[in-house]
């Protein structure tokens, strides 16, 4: 198995260039659901059930996500080997982004969430059409915080 190692190194330098809720942000409403209430975005993230993925979570979408991208170590024969090398990325510009948010939960949702998308990337290279579309939601600065109609919901404070 090929890991992308200079992918993950791309991912970084991107990473380091996140900045959340500018006022230049534009999110592309045919791709994300866009939302700008932050208490809606907060039960999207945590409480909400969504009956079109059969009471799945945004955190249930996730982790079947992120297990789909695991399941390509699996099916090796050295997984255990090659699952500690995953288990070992560190993500160290995360700890430099400026959360725009002061909710510690929310704040280490988003790093979570960002870190994953790194773990897809040097996984599966850019094939994960989940995971890209989560970072690229990141990466223009918003929170994907749920899913609507086929698509990440992504929230976007009101600029006043």
């Amino acid at each position: 198995m090929d890991f992308h190692y200079e992918l993950l190194e791309e991912t970084r330098k991107e990473i380091k260039n996140i900045r959340f809720f500018r006022e230049d942000i534009e999110i592309n409403a045919e791709e994300y659901e866009v939302i700008h209430d932050y208490d809606e975005a907060y039960e999207n993230a945590f409480y909400r059930e969504y009956e079109e993925l059969e009471g799945q979570t945004w955190v249930d979408i996730l982790e079947d996500n992120m297990g789909d991208v695991r399941e390509i170590i699996y099916e090796h024969d050295n997984y255990a080997e090659l699952d500690k090398i995953v288990h070992g990325i560190k993500i160290p510009e995360l700890d430099d982004l400026e959360f725009p948010i002061n909710d510690i939960i929310v704040k280490g949702e988003m790093y979570s969430e960002i870190e994953l998308c790194a773990k897809s990337r040097f996984i599966c290279g850019k094939e994960n059409a989940f995971f890209e579309s989560l970072f690229k939601a990141y990466k223009l600065g918003g929170w994907s915080c749920g899913w609507k109609n086929g698509k990440i919901i992504v929230y976007v404070p009101t600029i006043s």
